[in-house]
């Protein structure tokens, strides 16, 4: 995969309760922003971007 080409690509995921239904519909974005950075989103079933829960060290 070229590294330019990975704004294109949209995956899209499923999250399952813990009786194994589906609880989301999700799907991944990356863009760039106007500096050249990657900025990554998580988006629901609406398009929506949700939060990204921040990463804990040391959990």
């Amino acid at each position: 995969l070229d590294e330019a080409q990975i704004t294109s690509l949209k995956p899209r995921i499923v999250t399952f309760d813990q009786d194994n239904d589906i609880r989301d519909r999700l799907s991944y974005s990356v863009d760039l922003d106007a500096h050249g950075r990657y900025s990554f989103s998580i988006l629901d079933e609406a398009n929506e971007a949700l939060a990204i829960p921040a990463l804990v060290s040391g959990a």
